[in-house]
């Protein structure tokens, strides 16, 4: 079998290595790493043992580099189920989440997962899961807020003169001892 080396000039090996260091994407980053590591060793073997991968995996890589250059090294989008809803069912959703639920005529004023799925069955006919809502909500950038219990018949100036009380009492209780 006939030695594989890299053939390509563009990027060079110290480029390559600037490109390993600043990648985000950790599967992108491996196979930048596995190329500057083809150009210091000149052996898949030797890689893949490095690599703890196959030297099927790095020969793959290292022909795509050859052929193709480093765009073709990018991993391909995981394909994966459709989103039941469209981008512009989304976007609606995104900006009735954005009024608050009871102008919209229902009888809560928190949006929540289980508030969302009864939203998306009305609106869309489309059926989620609680989870799959909060799922949806968090992709939309939406974030679980809870509201602060506020209680209606406090007053605030009882309350201020009992810490204020409370904490005289409190420094002349730790004098004394």
């Amino acid at each position: 079998m006939k030695k594989l080396f890299i053939t390509r000039t563009i990027p060079n090996h110290d480029e390559l290595v600037e490109l390993y260091k600043t990648e985000k994407n950790s599967r992108l980053k491996e196979r930048y790493h596995a190329i500057v590591l083809m150009y210091e060793f000149k052996n898949c073997y030797k890689v893949a043992e490095i690599m703890k991968r196959s030297d099927v995996t790095i020969q793959s890589w290292v022909k795509t580099f050859n052929m193709a250059g480093l765009k073709a090294l990018a991993p391909k989008v995981s394909p994966g189920r459709p989103s039941r809803l469209s981008l512009e069912q989304k976007e609606e959703l995104k900006n009735d989440v954005l009024t608050h639920p009871r102008e919209l005529g229902y009888d809560f004023s928190n949006w929540e997962g289980k508030h969302v799925s009864q939203h998306i069955k009305n609106k869309f006919g489309v059926l989620l899961k609680v989870r799959q809502c909060q799922y949806l909500l968090h992709e939309l950038g939406f974030s679980l807020q809870r509201p602060k219990y506020a209680f209606p018949k406090a007053n605030c100036d009882k309350q201020e003169r009992f810490v204020q009380e409370f904490k005289k009492s409190w420094i002349i209780s730790t004098k004394t001892i």
